[in-house]
């Protein structure tokens, strides 16, 4: 190698390099050998739905108590679903329930195209002489037949 090599002077050397090994790793050699629920868990609906739902759980922790969260998705024709629930439909898709200008739908998406909004919103005032104590609504999460609550 001369003095003006690009590999010996590190612009070009790999950014990963094992001992005893040469040039970059193979990688389809070291995804073939993944067994195929690993290779794609972190790209799944179930996963996307599992992050969400520990986000707003951790979210809802630290909301203060006269508020709840609020979780948003965006059709595309610009209509604005309010999520009640939210859940896989297959490896990558989801299926969400909730309502829209007060109506009730139903929204299948890739989720690759799905757009969420959170926010806080402040409970209704109770009305006077009503005793009993809203419950803070939930947000129901469905994965594997499971249901999360945040």
């Amino acid at each position: 190698m001369s003095e003006n090599d690009p590999f010996k002077s590190g612009i070009r050397r790999p950014y990963l390099t094992m001992p005893g090994a040469t040039g970059m790793p193979d990688l389809k050699n070291i995804l073939s050998s993944m067994p195929k629920e690993n290779e794609h868990r972190f790209e799944s609906a179930g996963e996307f739905i599992k992050r969400l739902a520990h986000r707003v759980s951790k979210w809802r922790e630290n909301v203060a108590e006269d508020e709840v969260p609020v979780v948003l998705t965006f059709l595309p024709t610009g209509d604005v679903v309010e999520v009640l629930t939210i859940g896989e439909d297959g490896h990558s898709s989801v299926v969400i329930e909730g309502q829209v200008d007060g109506q009730d739908c139903m929204f299948i998406s890739h989720q690759a195209s799905l757009q969420i909004l959170c926010y806080t919103r402040k409970l209704e005032e109770e009305a006077e002489g009503d005793d009993d104590p809203k419950p803070k609504r939930t947000i129901g999460f469905h994965v594997g037949g499971e249901e999360i609550e945040a």
